[in-house]
């Protein structure tokens, strides 16, 4: 699973307020493991490894290796902290910043102060300012790659598009004077400590953006290299509590302590070990061997191998974390294929609701310890989450019949056939038979068309008079698991969306958009909870997105590791925030 903005490709690879703001939304716990008790015990070294090195740059720290990286050496004005409570996880903290913003102007403007005591591992170690942090948001669309995380704060900051479609315009060779002594009208530097960003809506979920890797300030000598490159990894500077040293013996990458940071001005990363080291060029099989044979810690990105997994648990392995939230696996209905003419049709759409097999689907996914069948796309701990299933039926398995007599009604006569794009890797394939025979016993046959994931979201997002499938395979990953309604429905209901986002079936509903806009711009706790589960409701209810499960990446860790809390916004443990019990 991947955390990007994302809204991923099915597998296609591997907030406290300033008075008169928002107060704290109400969110759903979940059961965290924890599977010893931290011990604070400094020392040691904590030995990742993976399949490849991640990027070091945090505008483009989009899947979960990354953002552990990140989490090592990088730092935003609000992160989350891990935590056994789940609540207090999800609510981003005052990391950079030194409290919460100050909130004004109807919800409108957000003024945050920086720590002063924060510093770059440059020599002299100088201070990080408000001027690093807007030149981290600039360098987000820097061409020819933008960030994939720049959607975010498109639908969010007054001025950022315009300043994205300027600087895409851009010869690449003069992207980094444009960045330096360009500005964003809505990304204002107040001296050092003070940065001011206004915005195009109240936005209640604005401190989960800034939360984002995305938002971590950037020096200016990093804007001599390109955003995401081995160049900038090369030559990262850090501002976190690790930075990169001399490997050793068959390290590929080693950290060490950065002796700009003081644990006094980071409430987020205890950091405990003293080393970190990075080992790639592994694959799942291989990382997990070595975490379980005890010369590796955690994974960076492998999941534990399915085949493990359910032994595992079986022997209740303390070392093996399955732990939610996770990712939504669903279907979109295309309004502008093959089958547009039926599929137009609500209630039509509402037949195939029964047509699906979410047990099976689940049960492809690798089973009860990794995949639940859901009806529903917003998780606990998401705010207005509360369980429903509009069309339920025995055993979440289906209902033959109303397949049946819904396909048969359809107008201009009986739907017998479908397409269904996915992509072409094993869990896909295995999701799309179980697909094929829930259909099957409704009587509609389903046309798999199976492409490679880089492909897959040009096939997913083509304009809709190309739409060549009726249905699409996808998977929803918030970004955030708090007040995170805009990261499942923004991307999948606004076209004009930048940055990754989920297939397009052509779905349209102005009821649903108002509801989307006015719960991304509810101030009031309470009342935001009534409107990300109504606009739910009525997404689920008109059937344009067949959510089929939760699926969550089963992680795992040495008996080395002392501490272990999985954090939503990484999808894995936090590596700054577990002991080292023996090495």
């Amino acid at each position: 699973m991947t955390l990007i903005v994302c809204l991923v490709v099915l597998f296609g690879a591997a907030a406290a307020c300033a008075e008169g703001g928002p107060g704290p939304v109400r969110v759903t716990p979940v059961t965290t493991t924890v599977t010893s008790e931290p011990t604070d015990k400094p020392g040691g070294t904590l030995r990742l490894v993976g399949a490849t090195m991640p990027t070091g740059d945090p505008g483009w720290a989009a899947d979960p290796a990354s953002r552990m990286l990140v989490r090592l050496v990088s730092r935003q004005l609000y992160s989350y902290r891990a935590s056994t409570d789940p609540v207090f996880a999800a609510a981003p903290q005052p990391d950079l910043a030194v409290g919460p913003p100050e909130i004004s102007e109807g919800g409108k403007v957000y003024t945050v102060v920086l720590r002063s005591s924060v510093r770059w591992d440059t020599p002299g170690f100088r201070r990080v300012t408000a001027t690093d942090v807007a030149r981290g948001i600039k360098r987000l669309c820097t061409p020819p790659k933008p960030s994939p995380m720049r959607g975010y704060f498109a639908a969010t900051v007054m001025g950022f598009a315009v300043y994205c479609d300027d600087l895409a315009r851009t010869p690449v060779a003069g992207a980094r004077d444009f960045i330096e002594h360009r500005d964003i009208s809505g990304v204002q530097v107040i001296g050092d400590e003070t940065i001011e960003f206004h915005l195009l809506a109240p936005a209640s979920d604005f401190a989960d953006v800034l939360a984002l890797p995305a938002a971590a300030p950037v020096p200016q000598e990093a804007l001599a290299y390109p955003p995401d490159s081995s160049g900038y990894l090369e030559h990262l500077i850090s501002d976190g509590p690790y930075h990169f040293s001399a490997a050793v013996n068959d390290e590929a990458y080693r950290l060490s302590r950065n002796p700009a940071w003081s644990a006094s001005s980071d409430g987020v990363r205890p950091a405990l070990a003293d080393h970190v080291t990075l080992r790639v060029n592994m694959d799942a099989a291989t990382a997990q061997a070595e975490i379980e044979s005890g010369r590796a810690d955690l994974a960076l990105d492998s999941p534990v191998p399915a085949a493990e997994v359910a032994g595992l648990d079986a022997r209740a392995d303390g070392r093996l974390s399955t732990d939610g939230p996770g990712s939504v696996v669903s279907l979109t209905v295309g309004l502008h294929g093959p089958a547009a003419a039926a599929l137009r049709v609500s209630a039509v759409r509402v037949a195939l609701t029964y047509c699906v097999d979410r047990a099976a689907v689940a049960a492809a996914l690798g089973g009860p310890v990794t995949a639940t069948a859901t009806a529903q796309l917003l998780q606990a701990p998401m705010a207005g989450y509360q369980p429903r299933d509009p069309f339920p039926t025995l055993g979440s398995t289906g209902d033959a019949t109303r397949c049946r007599e819904g396909a048969r009604s359809a107008p201009g006569g009986p739907l017998t056939a479908l397409t269904l794009l996915t992509t072409d890797s094993a869990a896909a394939a295995g999701v799309a038979s179980a697909l094929r025979d829930g259909f099957a016993r409704g009587g509609v046959a389903l046309r798999v068309i199976a492409v490679p994931a880089v492909d897959y979201p040009s096939r997913a997002m083509a304009a809709t008079e190309s739409q060549s499938w009726d249905l699409a395979l996808d998977t929803v990953t918030p970004q955030w698991f708090g007040n995170a309604g805009r990261t499942v429905f923004q991307p999948m209901l606004e076209p004009a969306w930048s940055g990754p986002r989920p297939a397009d079936g052509g779905y349209r509903n102005e009821q649903i958009t108002l509801l989307l806009h006015s719960a991304l711009a509810e101030r009031d706790a309470a009342t935001a909870n009534t409107r990300w589960g109504d606009l739910e409701r009525e997404l689920l209810t008109d059937a344009a997105v067949i959510p089929l499960a939760v699926t969550v990446v089963p992680r795992m860790h040495s008996v080395n590791v002392r501490g272990f809390v999985r954090l939503g916004s990484l999808d894995n443990g936090d590596p700054t925030s577990v002991s080292m019990g023996i090495a």
